[in-house]
């Protein structure tokens, strides 16, 4: 693990962003494929007009694809700003950049979740564009996203399997980082990015309040 945590953030972010959007490529292709879009819009907007909404929609893909390395390097931004403000209130010894580290080493478990979810939904089907758009194997997935209120969506989402092996990867990884115990870290998580992501969710629903 020390191996891991000492890697290079730098070409480990290289890496990272060329498996992550070589991987939403492939998901793109394989899920989202001609025939759901046909299926799920044909009666709506026409059979003919599916074909233009297809093309529209590969060519804001390819712009989404420019946009993951700034996701990436959003994502475990705010996870750091939230450890490294919590370890100045506290007795860890964990600087921003120290904190990034560790946060961008987590996030590979949402690249896990992109690479379970092509096998999952090759496997067992889908029904709509929505159903492959949810965060799989999280509260949301199991209600269904059209059996919640739309502000609901994304505190059901957050509450996955997924983000709870993040929260456990993040504790052992400051625990290994300030040879601390795993429990005295997981607490260090919890009243960090545990508040961060509160906030961070509470604004969301908010918003989607205001805009709904």
């Amino acid at each position: 693990m020390n191996k891991y945590l000492n890697f290079s953030v730098f070409y480990f972010f290289l890496i990272y962003c060329a498996v992550y959007i070589g991987y939403t490529i492939m998901a793109n292709y394989i899920l989202l494929d001609d025939a759901l879009y046909y299926r799920e819009f044909g009666e709506i907007v026409g059979v003919e007009n599916v074909a233009k909404l297809i093309e529209q929609t590969r060519f804001f893909q390819r712009f989404g694809y420019l946009l993951i390395p700034l996701i990436l390097l959003i994502r475990p931004f705010y996870t750091a700003l939230c450890l490294s403000t919590g370890a100045l209130l506290s007795d860890q010894n964990l600087t921003f950049g120290q904190s990034y580290n560790l946060a961008l080493k987590a996030d590979v478990i949402f690249l896990m979740e992109i690479m379970i979810r092509i096998n999952y939904f090759s496997i067992v089907g889908a029904d709509s564009l929505q159903q492959i758009n949810t965060p799989l194997f999280s509260l949301l997935h199991w209600l269904g996203p059209d059996n919640v209120l739309p502000y609901l969506a994304y505190p059901l989402g957050v509450l996955s399997i997924f983000e709870f092996i993040y929260w456990i990867m993040l504790a052992a990884f400051v625990s290994v980082f300030t040879q601390k115990s795993f429990w005295r870290s997981l607490y260090f998580i919890l009243t960090t990015y545990g508040i961060g992501l509160i906030l961070l969710v509470i604004a969301v629903i908010y918003i989607t309040t205001l805009l709904s």
